[in-house]
């Protein structure tokens, strides 16, 4: 071989090394980048959120469970009901309703209501009609921010503001006797007081009957 041809030779193999090289590099895989989720900045909610101003429930002592209770009468829609209410707890309201307070407790702390319904409607429709007259109550603006918070058959516990003041309303719905005869407990108070609301609504409940 001449050494032209040499020379060209070696200038070939040369090329073929660089170009293979630079083939090479451009099929080397780049380090992939992984992207990191980034915290999001939270957002306004896009429905409005309805603020309650909410005065502060008065600093009476809770509703004791286990008070000492004494007899009681109501007649009412041709039936004369006799219950248990505690020792001492003053008696107001209009008929079908008598409403017990005691008479050491401010405004807005608890009290007991028992209702003569009269009726021969079910206790679950009687549940229903008194959410429904609540509803109507939120609808026409005499409470507010009203929560089922458990409903049954023959009761329900709900949580109101009324008159500024949060309300726990505890009601359960009776049917006395073979008369078909019914009737409503009601206890009523603060957070403070669930403890004792649903021992009085219990204890009260048990002792309603026809006289």
């Amino acid at each position: 071989m001449s050494v032209r041809a040499l020379g060209a030779f070696a200038v070939l193999a040369i090329a073929g090394v660089a170009g293979g090289y630079g083939v090479s590099a451009l099929q080397t895989d780049a380090p992939l980048t992984i992207s990191v989720a980034a915290p999001v900045p939270a957002a306004s909610p896009s429905y409005p959120v309805t603020e309650y101003d909410v005065e502060p429930d008065p600093d009476d002592a809770p509703l004791a469970t286990g008070l000492p209770l004494e007899a009681a009468k109501l007649r009412a829609n041709g039936k004369r009901l006799e219950f248990g209410v505690p020792e001492g707890w003053s008696r107001g309201g209009d008929l079908p309703n008598a409403i017990f307070t005691a008479d050491r407790s401010a405004t807005n702390t608890y009290q007991l209501r028992v209702t003569g319904l009269g009726g021969l409607s079910s206790q679950r429709v009687e549940v229903m009609n008194r959410i429904n007259a609540l509803r109507d109550a939120e609808a026409n603006e005499q409470l507010e921010n009203l929560v089922i918070e458990t409903q049954g058959d023959d009761r329900f516990v709900a949580t109101y503001l009324q008159g500024g003041y949060r309300r726990v309303s505890m009601e359960r719905f009776l049917v006395l006797g073979d008369s078909g005869a019914t009737a409503a407990v009601a206890a009523v108070g603060r957070e403070a007081d669930r403890d004792g609301l649903q021992d009085l609504l219990t204890r009260v409940s048990d002792s309603l009957r026809l006289g």
